[in-house]
């Protein structure tokens, strides 16, 4: 009777557990109303294709634009809100395959796995509607399965769908080729089980070969839909756009991910400091008064702890990333030392050693291929923290002393992330680069907002912009957008003329000449757009000596100038203007 009821109660905290994971990452799907990256990605979806996306980045995010646009085509896809539940889902998705995986396979309790999950999906900070990095972080996440499991089972088959997943993530972001790194796994396996090279060599082989087969089929499939030359011109420029943008320069990501690990070490250094405190301690009258010592070394911790809330390690402000960055850069690099500690454990299996790699290379490069640096590590812990806290509550049952001081210092800053985590992810909703405030009114007469809270002054502002819109018959037509608003297509239901968010430093002058030339020629033939302008960018225009800030960048003052001699050209005139937006026709 006892068993049957013992089944019962794990069955339902298992399902209980599925169901928590599938919601959670729900928790904000009705609200926020981002100007940039979700509108920006949901237009892109919405209007997809080379003729109203950049090339550039239609053929470097081709497999998300794909997924995008499919999942516009679902029922109740047509609002935010139903665009929000789907790219949601496969945060869902990859949450309850993580936790899974790491109960069933690498033997993490289910409940220490649970609370690594929770963490990783209330660290979520970018909108989901940014597909070209969830589902980055979804097949990296299948591939990192595949290879353990042909490492561990040595599968040939696994081991060449591993690769192939993994292929397919430079469809989904070409500068996902830093992935290949997750090669070290198969070296660094060889290493520990102590295997001849040829047998390696083959395990690489077996990788590479699936890796390159899927990158070949993208590749033959992208050309031979859209062109060699076109898809080699969208890639060059793709390469060359370092030049206007530096942040996405190899060079550049690698010294930020190293920057920023070697100035969190300045939170590390104080802590140390209490350790070797601490380790002074336990030599004193060396297996005496233990409990005495242990007590004196937690609030010798906890006591540094506070002092370092003091001095700003975190701020409790959950509508800003500073609430939690610190702690997260913090706990990442003793989560490196722990897998390190793992590697050269005696006690550690070899399965656990090579889990301990993977996750690793993991953590640092899911840094690289983006221009937010660590934050897109904070992004994507679905696997790595549900095997973190599994090694971390194994590394706390140690029973020797000289763990103690290094076990309370995990314990503590785990502790008071696990804290801060649950809070920002109450309360971080994305909204132009940070945490949206005051959204408490619901967009009710913008069709594709319906249901979504906002702030009050922002409800309105898009409100009145939508029905003077649909007023005059414009929704539908082309629009021309500048001044960090790309949002407004998807909201305002009006195809891009050029490059939705011409305002970017990727998207260059000489490229935006060129798209206004062509767009000159079909506003000519009666082809004309609405020109929707943020209120700065017309307070510019005006001479405003407030709004010349705005425009501090040479490129940004020459995209304006091009603006300007096309609405010249064009005789558009001022047609309607509220606090944040100005409209031309």
């Amino acid at each position: 009777m006892k068993i049957a009821r013992d089944k019962i109660v794990s069955r339902i905290l298992f399902w209980g557990a599925i169901l928590i994971l599938i919601l959670y990452p729900l928790r904000h799907v009705g609200v926020g109303v981002d100007l940039w990256d979700a509108g920006y990605n949901y237009a892109n979806f919405r209007y997809p294709g080379s003729e109203y996306m950049d090339s550039m980045w239609y053929y470097a995010t081709w497999l998300a634009n794909q997924v995008g646009t499919f999942l516009t085509r679902l029922p109740f896809a047509g609002t935010m809100l139903g665009m929000n539940i789907y790219t949601g889902l496969i945060v869902s998705l990859m949450a309850v395959i993580s936790w899974l995986f790491a109960v069933k396979k690498i033997g993490v309790p289910g409940w220490v796995a649970f609370i690594g999950e929770i963490m990783a999906i209330s660290l979520c900070w970018a909108p989901t509607a940014v597909l070209y990095n969830y589902l980055t972080y979804l097949l990296l996440l299948v591939g990192t399965i595949f290879l353990y499991q042909g490492l561990v089972k040595e599968k040939r088959s696994y081991l060449i769908v591993a690769g192939a997943v993994l292929g397919c993530n430079v469809a989904v972001r070409f500068s996902n080729l830093p992935q290949m790194a997750l090669i070290i796994a198969v070296w660094s396996n060889g290493l520990i089980h102590r295997k001849k090279f040829s047998v390696v060599l083959k395990q690489t082989g077996f990788c590479v070969l699936g890796y390159v087969a899927a990158v070949a089929a993208y590749l033959l499939l992208v050309t031979g839909l859209y062109g060699t030359s076109d898809y080699i011109e969208g890639i060059r420029r793709l390469f060359g756009m370092t030049e206007t943008a530096e942040d996405y320069a190899p060079t550049y990501m690698l010294k930020t991910l190293f920057d920023t690990y070697y100035e969190s070490t300045y939170w590390l250094k104080r802590y140390a400091l209490a350790v070797v405190g601490e380790f002074a301690l336990l030599l004193v009258l060396p297996g005496k008064f233990e409990k005495i010592k242990k007590g004196l070394i937690i609030v010798l911790t906890l006591t540094v702890t506070g002092w370092l809330i003091e001095k700003g390690f975190f701020y409790p402000d959950y509508h800003t990333y500073q609430a939690i960055f610190h702690p997260c850069v913090t706990v990442f690099i003793l989560l490196l030392l722990l897998a390190g500690w793992q590697l050269v454990s005696r006690s550690a299996t070899r399965e656990e050693k090579l889990m301990a790699v993977i996750m690793m290379v993991t953590l640092l490069i899911t840094s690289l291929g983006s221009n937010n640096a660590v934050y897109s590590s904070i992004n994507n812990l679905f696997l790595v923290f549900p095997w973190f806290m599994g090694v971390l509550w194994k590394f706390l049952k140690e029973k020797k002393i000289w763990y103690f001081p290094f076990q309370v210092l995990m314990s503590v800053t785990v502790l008071l992330l696990l804290v801060l985590s649950l809070r920002f992810g109450r309360t971080f909703v994305y909204e132009q680069a940070t945490g949206g405030r005051n959204m408490d009114t619901v967009v009710e007469d913008v069709a594709v907002l319906k249901g979504i809270k906002t702030s009050k002054q922002k409800a309105m502002e898009l409100t009145d912009l939508y029905r003077y819109l649909k007023e005059h018959d414009l929704i539908g037509r082309e629009c021309l957008l500048y001044g960090e608003i790309p949002a407004v297509a998807y909201y305002m239901e009006l195809p891009p003329a050029i490059n939705v968010w011409s305002d970017l430093r990727s998207y260059t002058y000489e490229t935006m000449r060129e798209d206004l030339e062509q767009l000159s020629v079909q506003t000519a033939a009666g082809k004309r757009p609405v020109i929707i302008l943020e209120a700065a960018v017309q307070d510019y225009l005006e001479g405003s000596a407030s709004a010349q800030e705005v425009f501090l960048d040479g490129t940004a003052a020459d995209k304006m100038g091009l603006i300007t001699e096309f609405m010249k050209e064009h005789s558009y005139q001022l047609a309607y203007s509220n606090e944040k937006y100005v409209v031309y026709f």
